[in-house]
């Protein structure tokens, strides 16, 4: 009796660790979730909806999607330009970064006007668009193919305040 005891124990001990585990890397990011839905340019015409991370600082900026081996098809993370200096520009790269990601450069008014697709793992050559962007989207590569994104496409998330 005292052996089924240690090992239903033990079981328990297991369970709960396996659990506190998960969450640990349930909650990769400490940063905000929220919805964003990128709309067919000049149509209320839904492309696509995702749960993106929106960095709340310029620490989890820098960090972004580093170190992340997957990505959710629905998932994104959106970088608030305006927490860095308006005098700096802004270049993105993929250090560190494991996954290929698509990058969605978003003026004030929430519409795509520059798209960088595939970014190469690893890669630390400066990605930037041709103008300071008021945000940028980073969703898993072949995204912006595959779901049609283009350069007018609208994107609405409380951070454009359009949403």
């Amino acid at each position: 009796m005292r052996k089924l005891i240690n090992i239903l124990c033990f079981l328990v001990l297991v369970v709960i660790t396996a659990c506190s585990d998960e969450k640990k890397n349930d909650s990769v990011s400490e940063n905000a979730t929220q919805s964003l839905v990128i709309y067919k340019q000049n149509t209320d015409e839904v492309r696509k909806g995702y749960f993106v991370e929106v960095a709340k600082t310029r620490e989890a900026m820098a960090k972004g999607l580093m170190g992340r081996r997957t990505l959710d098809e629905d998932a994104g993370f959106l970088f608030d330009v305006n927490l860095i200096p308006s005098d700096m520009e802004i270049a993105m790269w993929m250090k560190n970064t494991i996954i290929p990601l698509d990058m969605l450069f978003i003026d004030a008014d929430g519409v795509v006007y520059y798209i960088y697709e595939n970014a190469e793992p690893y890669s630390t050559n400066a990605i930037m668009a041709p103008k300071r962007p008021r945000a940028v989207l980073e969703i898993n590569g072949g995204q912006v193919k595959e779901q049609g994104i283009k350069k007018g496409d609208k994107i609405k998330n409380k951070l454009f305040s359009n949403m």
